[in-house]
């Protein structure tokens, strides 16, 4: 008989200033909750079936890979690597995302959301992979699909290169933290030069392609960029991890390792990027700033013709109410007066049966009213004679 579950082991609630972890097969596939959380670091070094990232902030989450769905709801100032078949950010503002997921990501009544490939890994993340049923190959974290679009200005962007970083978690007992096995794009300093699409093809404004956007001269420079900081990191940072103290290790802080593209970092490499590529970053800028302004204009057409379309069913509906009325008026007209006609016909009939006003009245007796045709004695006599027939 399996033994009982304990809820506790499968959430994480009203934690203040921790560091929470959950390491290799202490989920094994199930749900978890992180709740009311604030200014904490958690790792989640397994795999699951979906996790609820809900009512924190100040926070900083990284999240093995999840089989199903991760929910992140009524959050704010919060950074999150996440792994999963779904992503969705609902009520949430102030977001930055490190995304793997194999469908487009949702975002809802959310502001202020930051999308960058997924950067996180521990070890037997690979293998976490597999048991989740996950592609790492096979990434959207930039097609995002926005429920509530924004007019003024999109509620979310990419991150800029020179911010992205890379999470590794270390964890006692177990062999070295493996490298992210998803596939970073050579923008951000990886070796993956599958085209980025910006936004959802679902979406009414179509999913747009890098080359589109920059120019193919513009990411040429951006890759060569790429490649030129990722020679640096081989070049500079690791061989001083290796070399120095753990005292000089300015990359490191506690368990936690991180390649931070900075603007010192491109500055200490002058030498060895040209001007082009120098630029490369501000066309980075541009994309986003061009990104929003296509959008909000594609917006702004689509918002007219919705109203013009509102106005039209509108008034096909005002036109189709006054028809129906229109016709119920008449047809109620024509039905009252042949319900009129029917009535004079059955009281015609009526009054020239036995059984009519015509009968009884010849059958009363005028000269008991003093021969008087007054209504309402002849109402009276009806009334006297109909008693006489009762007794």
């Amino acid at each position: 008989m399996k033994s009982k579950l304990n809820r506790e082991d499968y959430q994480f609630r009203k934690k203040t200033g921790q560091e929470l972890i959950k390491n290799p097969g202490q989920l094994n596939g199930l749900d978890f909750v992180i709740s009311n959380c604030e200014d904490c670091t958690i790792y989640i070094c397994d795999h699951a079936a979906q996790i609820f990232v809900d009512l924190s902030k100040n926070c900083k989450i990284y999240i093995g890979p999840v089989e199903g769905s991760i929910f992140v709801r009524k959050c704010e100032n919060i950074e999150i690597s996440a792994a999963s078949s779904q992503f969705r950010v609902s009520n949430s503002n102030n977001i930055q995302c490190f995304v793997y997921t194999s469908s487009d990501p949702a975002l809802e009544k959310s502001t202020g959301i930051v999308f960058a490939p997924y950067n996180f890994a521990y070890p037997g993340i690979t293998e976490a992979f597999g048991k989740a049923k996950l592609d790492p190959t096979n990434n959207k974290w930039s097609e995002v699909f926005d429920f509530t679009p924004n007019n003024e200005i999109s509620n979310w962007t990419l991150l800029h290169p020179s911010q992205f970083h890379l999470v590794s978690k270390s964890i006692e007992g177990l062999v070295e933290s493996e490298q992210c096995p998803v596939l970073i794009p050579i923008t951000y300093g990886g070796t993956c030069d599958k085209k980025i699409i910006l936004g959802s093809a679902d979406q009414k404004t179509s999913g747009l392609e890098l080359d589109f956007l920059m120019g193919k001269e513009n990411v040429k420079n951006q890759q060569q960029l790429s490649d030129e900081n990722q020679v640096y990191v081989e070049t500079q940072l690791i061989s001083k991890n290796q070399t120095n103290s753990k005292e000089q290790q300015n990359l490191i802080q506690g368990n936690q390792v991180e390649f931070v593209f900075d603007a010192e970092s491109f500055k200490s490499t002058e030498p060895q990027i040209n001007v082009q590529s120098i630029n490369t970053f501000n066309a980075f800028d541009e994309i986003v700033v061009d990104n929003q302004f296509n959008i909000q204009n594609s917006n702004l057409s689509q918002q007219m013709q919705k109203d013009e379309s509102e106005r039209k069913l509108k008034e096909q509906k005002r036109k189709q109410a006054q028809e129906y009325l229109q016709k119920f008026m008449s047809d109620f007209t024509e039905q009252t007066n042949q319900r009129k006609t029917q009535n004079r016909a059955i009281v015609r009939e009526n009054v020239q049966k036995e059984q009519g006003w015509k009968t009884v009245v010849s059958n009363i007796d005028l000269k008991d009213n003093g021969g008087e045709k007054d209504v309402s004695k002849m109402a009276q006599a009806i009334k006297n004679k109909l008693m006489d027939r009762l007794k």
